[in-house]
């Protein structure tokens, strides 16, 4: 195991919230931590409204490949993966509607 993966596992132990990783396929539900952030906004699609935005981030480890058709429970919440916005090998982060 590399530092930077025993960097991110001491992360998601300290600030990850116990989650359920869905990824469509029909296998089972994968126990996971997610690190939530809720204050990061984005511009709409006209650029003139600044939107809310949720992302969350998974170990790799934990979850495996990323799936377009994912769905994560988190504190009873179901979010929907709407797209991955980076996957360093370690973590990938994604852009959730919920």
């Amino acid at each position: 195991m590399d530092l930077d993966q025993r960097t991110a596992e001491r992360a998601f132990r300290k600030w990850g919230k116990p989650a359920t990783y869905i990824d469509g396929s029909g296998a089972e539900p994968i126990t996971c931590r997610v690190i939530k952030d809720q204050e990061i906004d984005e511009f709409d699609e006209d650029e003139r409204v600044r939107v809310p935005r949720i992302e969350l981030s998974l170990l790799v480890s934990e979850v495996g490949a990323y799936s377009s058709e994912a769905v994560i429970i988190l504190g009873g919440l179901e979010y929907l993966v709407r797209k991955r916005l980076s996957d360093d090998g370690v973590v990938w982060r994604v852009l959730v509607d919920g």
